[in-house]
């Protein structure tokens, strides 16, 4: 039984709801450098992604060397509209809470800079769940797992000890090359079918059920992800 007393989280597509507000400011910048051939819902799976990442992938080849215009309008459009829609998924607030008067730490790891989860933690009413907020100000994005190793370092935690929690392949893949266990949500920017084929040592379809895998080791998808009877983690 592995101990998971400390958890990292990813912000959005994880504990925040907030694919409309990030899809339309990213439609609205690739529109100020001449494109319109991109929908909301193409721009979805990309959440949580670098920016720079998302309009690679988005733009025609002749328009990317206008990827840093398309940032920087991003980058000035979206901070002042970044919380007209978006919303913590059902149940977030509760588990933190319930979590935290067990004893276990929080901590949020996310692509947004820490200015902007710090906007939106104090909208919520969530920051002082938080042992700290870090974004990726100055470090590289994830998968590279430096932004994960920065909070061990400052928390003082050891990987042995600690989860990352997240909805993209960048999550698991810094959480694993962080040398933490990882748990994948199924209901951010990947399927149930594409969050397990990452293989993350857990997956749930909603966040209160990341009390079973902190308590119990267990999850509603844990059967699928390994053999009958194992159990890694344990309560706070």
């Amino acid at each position: 039984m592995r101990p998971m007393r400390n958890i990292i989280v990813d912000f959005d597509g994880t504990i925040s709801d907030s694919r409309e507000d990030i899809a339309s400011a990213q439609l609205w910048a690739l529109g100020q450098v001449g494109f319109a051939g991109a929908t909301r819902e193409d721009l979805y799976p990309h959440i949580g992604k670098p920016l720079t990442e998302t309009f690679l992938s988005v733009l025609p080849r002749d328009l990317h060397e206008r990827i840093p215009d398309a940032v920087r309008h991003y980058s000035d459009y979206y901070p002042p509209r970044s919380l007209v829609t978006t919303v913590l998924f059902p149940g977030v607030r509760e588990t933190l809470e319930a979590l935290v008067a067990r004893g276990c730490r929080f901590a949020v790891a996310s692509t947004k800079r820490g200015a902007g989860i710090r906007r939106a933690t104090d909208h919520f009413g969530i920051t002082g769940l938080f042992v700290q907020l870090q974004g990726s100000d100055d470090l590289p994005f994830k998968p590279d797992p430096a932004i994960l190793l920065k909070i061990l370092e400052a928390q003082a935690w050891s990987p042995a000890e600690t989860l990352m929690v997240g909805d993209t392949p960048h999550d698991i893949l810094a959480g694993r090359n962080a040398g933490l266990a990882t748990c994948g949500v199924t209901y951010g920017s990947l399927t149930e079918e594409e969050m397990l084929a990452l293989r993350p040592d857990y997956c749930i379809r909603s966040f209160p059920e990341l009390i079973d895998v902190v308590q119990n080791g267990t999850a509603s998808i844990h059967h699928r992800l390994h053999p009958p009877g194992r159990s890694d983690a344990k309560s706070c």
